[in-house]
Order: C-alpha cells, then sequence, then structure tokens
C-alpha cells in the first residue's frame, strides 16, 4: 500500500510524458546555465533543453539564470538527451505578422537597425529577427559615410509574404524628408539647438542638427574674435549648442552661430569705455594708414595716421613699435561695422599747448629731418612738433642744395629761432645749434691762405681752408687755369663779408697773390740792383780817393 504523498513510478513517467512537447511547439521555457555556444534551458521535457546561439535574438552575454524565454521546440535527440529550441523562430513569425498588419494598416512605419551592406543596398533587421532590404537610394547615405548606429526609423515601401520567404523592402529617406520638412516648419530664427560636427572646411563648419538636416556654422559666426583655424577649435563628432540665424525651407538651409550663444564683448566694452573715454591696449600691427591695438574684452581697435600726428604726419614705426602697450581715447564705436576707432594723439595730449614752456625760443632740442625740401628742412622734434629750418640755417659751410648737407631721418641739433603757436610754426637752425667755426677764424685782407677744391661752380669755386674748417669762394677771374676737385691752391684773402642773414663769406685770389708775390719780387730785385750801383760807386769813390 502507497504512503500517503508519495508518488509512483508509473505516475512519473506518466507525467514526463505529458510535459515532453512536441517539435513545432511554442513554449516557455527558463534559462539554467551557460555553455560556449548557448543557453541551457529547463522547458518542462525529460530532456535537456538547449538553445544554440544563432538561434538566439541577442548577444548570448545578455541572457542570465532565470530569465524566462519563449521558444519554439524544433528538434529532440534522444541519443543526445536533449532537446533544441529557438527564440528566434517564434518571434520571426511575429513580427512577420506585426510589418503585415502595420503594412495593410497604412502607417508602414517600423524599427531596425542596419547591420550591413549587400549588393545594391544595406540589410536591416527588425526586432533583430526579421530581414529587410534598405536600398542604396532610400539609404540617406551618403558615400564614403559610416552606417549609422542603433535603431532607425524606416518606411516600408513594399512587402510581399510568401509560404516560405517575403520581400521587405524599406525607406530611410522618406522619413527624413518628412520629418526635415516638419523640422523646416517648426524652427525659426533665435532657437538654440544642439548639433553634431560632421566636417570641418577652410570656410566653416558643417553641423547635423538632425537626420538628414546639415547646418553652416560659418566661420565668421564662429567666435566674436578673429579665429586662426576652425581645426584647433573643433573636431569631427563634438557636440555643440548653437543659435539659428537663418533658415531657409526652399533650399533647405540652416545658418548657426556659435558666438551668438555668448555675450557679445563689444556690448561689454561700451558699457566700460565710452566715446572720450581712455583705453589701455597692445600695438599689434603698425600700417601705412593707421595702426591697430589689441583692446580689452579680445576686441581690435585702429588708429588711422591722422590720428596718430599733431603736425605732419610722419612714420608710425619711428615713434612706436609692435607689441608696444600705449593708451588711446575711444573716438567712435560702429555697432554695425562692428569698428573701433582710436586716437593715439588725443591721449598722449596737444604738444602745442604747452609749447611756450617746453620749447622756448634760444633753447636746443634734438630732432630728426622729416623731409628735405629746395628751401630747406622739416625737423621734428617730438610726436606732433616739428619746425622749418631755413637754406641759410642749414649749415655755416657753402653749399648749393640743402641735400648736400642733411639727409632725412638724420638725428640733428637744432636751436629753436621762433615759435608760432597759433599757427603751430616753428623756425629752427642746425648750424646756431652747433660752434661757430668763424668764430676761431681771424684772417685780415691780405691774408695768405691754403685750401682745396670742394666744389666747383658756374663762378668759381669752393675752397675748403686747411686749419680753419671753414669755405672761402675764389672766382674763376682770380685764377689762371682751370681747377679740378681736389686740387691744392694758395691764395690772398681780398675781403671778408658778414652777412647778417647767411654769415660770415671769404672771397680769395690766386691772381692776386701771385701779383702780390711778383711785385715782392720785383722789389726784391730793385733793392738788390740799389745794393749793386751803390756798392760800385763806392768802389770807384775808394779808388779816386786813393789816386788823388
Amino acid at each position: 500500500m502507497e504512503k500517503h504523498g508519495e508518488i509512483s513510478m508509473e505516475e512519473v513517467l506518466k507525467s514526463l510524458d505529458e510535459i515532453k512537447g512536441d517539435v513545432g511547439e511554442v513554449l516557455t521555457a527558463r534559462v539554467t546555465g551557460k555553455i560556449e555556444d548557448g543557453l541551457v534551458v529547463d522547458f518542462g521535457g525529460k530532456f535537456e533543453g538547449f538553445v544554440p546561439s544563432k538561434e538566439l535574438v541577442k548577444e548570448l552575454s545578455d541572457y542570465k539564470d532565470g530569465d524566462e524565454l519563449k521558444l519554439l521546440l524544433f528538434k529532440i535527440d534522444e541519443d543526445e538527451g536533449r532537446a533544441y529550441l529557438s527564440e528566434r523562430r517564434p518571434m520571426f513569425r511575429e513580427v512577420l505578422n506585426k510589418v503585415g498588419e502595420i503594412f495593410e494598416s497604412g502607417d508602414k512605419i517600423v524599427r531596425g537597425r542596419i547591420v550591413g551592406e549587400v549588393k545594391g543596398g544595406y540589410k536591416v533587421l527588425i526586432d533583430e529577427v526579421l530581414d529587410a532590404f534598405l536600398p542604396g537610394s532610400q539609404s540617406a547615405i551618403r558615400r564614403g559615410e559610416p552606417i549609422p548606429d542603433g535603431e532607425l526609423e524606416f518606411e516600408i515601401i513594399n512587402f510581399e509574404r510568401g509560404r516560405r520567404r517575403h520581400n521587405l523592402v524599406l525607406s530611410r529617406r522618406s522619413i527624413l524628408e518628412r520629418k526635415s520638412k516638419e523640422l523646416f516648419e517648426k524652427i525659426k530664427v533665435g532657437d538654440e539647438i544642439e548639433g553634431t560636427v560632421e566636417s570641418i572646411r577652410r570656410f566653416g563648419v558643417f553641423v547635423k542638427i538632425f537626420d538628414g538636416i546639415t547646418g553652416l556654422l560659418p566661420k565668421s559666426e564662429v567666435s566674436y574674435s578673429r579665429v586662426a583655424s576652425l581645426n584647433d577649435m573643433f573636431k569631427e563628432g563634438d557636440r555643440i549648442r548653437l543659435k539659428v540665424i537663418d533658415v531657409n525651407p526652399s533650399s533647405r538651409k540652416v545658418t548657426l552661430s556659435l558666438k551668438a550663444t555668448m555675450p557679445d564683448p563689444l556690448e561689454e566694452f561700451k558699457r566700460e569705455y565710452g566715446t572720450g573715454s581712455r583705453v589701455s591696449g597692445t600695438v599689434l600691427r603698425i600700417r601705412s594708414d593707421g595702426f591697430t591695438m589689441k583692446l580689452p574684452y579680445d576686441l581690435i581697435g585702429f588708429v588711422p595716421i591722422e590720428e596718430v600726428f599733431w603736425g605732419r604726419k610722419g612714420r608710425i614705426r619711428d615713434i612706436l613699435r609692435e607689441k608696444e602697450t600705449v593708451e588711446a581715447e575711444v573716438i567712435n564705436i560702429d555697432d554695425k561695422k562692428r569698428r573701433i576707432l582710436l586716437s593715439y594723439k588725443k591721449a598722449m595730449g596737444d604738444p602745442w599747448e604747452k609749447i611756450d614752456e617746453e620749447y622756448p625760443v634760444g633753447s636746443i632740442h634734438e630732432g630728426k629731418i622729416a623731409k628735405v625740401l629746395q628751401t630747406g628742412a622739416i625737423v621734428e622734434i617730438d610726436n606732433g612738433i616739428s619746425g622749418f629750418v631755413p637754406m641759410s640755417e642749414l649749415s655755416w659751410h657753402y653749399f648749393d642744395n640743402p641735400s648736400e648737407v642733411v639727409r632725412e631721418r638724420r638725428r640733428v641739433r637744432v636751436k629753436i629761432l621762433s615759435v608760432d603757436k597759433e599757427k603751430r610754426r616753428m623756425r629752427l637752425s642746425i648750424k646756431q645749434a652747433m660752434e661757430n667755426p668763424w668764430d676761431k677764424v681771424d684772417l685780415p685782407k691780405g691774408s695768405v691762405v691754403k685750401g682745396r677744391v670742394r666744389r666747383i661752380l658756374n663762378s668759381g669755386y669752393v675752397i675748403r681752408l686747411k686749419s680753419y674748417g671753414v669755405d672761402a669762394f675764389l672766382p674763376s677771374n682770380h685764377v689762371e687755369e682751370e681747377l679740378k676737385n681736389g686740387d691744392e691752391v694758395e691764395a690772398v684773402v681780398l675781403r671778408v663779408l658778414d652777412d647778417r642773414r647767411t654769415g660770415k663769406k671769404m672771397i680769395i685770389s690766386v691772381k692776386e697773390l701771385e701779383e702780390m708775390e711778383a711785385v715782392q719780387e720785383y722789389k726784391k730785385e730793385a733793392q738788390g740792383a740799389q745794393k749793386s750801383l751803390g756798392k760800385i760807386l763806392r768802389e770807384k769813390l775808394s779808388k779816386g780817393e786813393n789816386n788823388g
């Protein structure tokens, strides 16, 4: 007699037969373990259940003990004591039926994953079990582009179902075109959106803001400051937040701006530095028409050459150097052109306001010859302070053209002769700022001098006198033969003229010296003859006395 609660062997065998399952039956199983090539499952049958990896929907590593799966029993191997089951096959039927219902309903939208390229297009998996074909023309994937990752939406453009095969054709392009149209209807100027950097060009950055929609971030819209290289700022795949500044639905173009998402440095500058205020900056680049300055808030200002010099325009490089820190006055801020105009000279102050104090008449200063004219030279003493040196004040020596005694950009000492503050004019002298060589010359008329021909003129020669460092004039008619530059001459001083305007001038003569020497020779000879005659007479007288 059986004990209460016990089950006979006959009942056990009967129960096993009842839960064994038939091939083709879909049943529920529980994961009990993993082996290298599949899952071990308990499906309530008398054999061990096994699901090969290729019959799984997910990766083997995605399953864990205890997971319940819906499986199809497709084979029983009694010799091995193993039942083979598939997760993929029952799901395939379900997905195929679901896709058929979606297609017939008119919705036609399914989700899937592009798993690889095939001839003429791409292979798509729906719910990881149902194969579909995506023609290249319907993929919206450009040549050379990588296949998009993850699940995507597709539209069913053809579905045919047979007993053993099915034909499922999808389109991604139609989905993107529809969504693109919807987005272009919604997007507006001023919207802030996120995008992914697709490619970087010399003129700007292409940013993907949605599948099938790529906007352009022009180089000019990257930053308020100058951008040297876009490749230094971006790399493909970067996620960036941008502002829409232009939308053109007809051409499907979107223009984006990064700098529009940032505070405008020009507005920041205007709040701190208004017109008339002083600002410190660094000289960036010196040009012929002015120079640029690096200002606070990473802005660039421009100083026109008219705002550099108070007086005559000079060379900016003579007073400033690049990378030098200077002050300037803000004279205009153009919001439309985003241009800041500055004045260097106003920040420095007008030097003519204190001209009498700093440059009194009679004082001597150092300057630079800015320009040589036919009538003299212009000497710049300081930025905005320059004066005119007339020919008569260029040199103590004789010259015919100012370029003989002065050269542009050469530094010289000058004496202030007169100042006209109202007209901003100053008269200078180079020669009066140096020692007058004539002060050491004491050569009265008749003095014999020696010198060398320094210059040949139409009317005579300029002779530089030895030991005195002054020039004398030798008229052509006061020399017997023509002279050459460098010839040494000896002459006599005819006269010294003291011209109040031009200074002293000396006239010399070679002929007069020769005549003087001839007269002296004649006198010497006459004196000698007289001496000889007197000697003869004395000798005769002496003899006569002796005879008497």
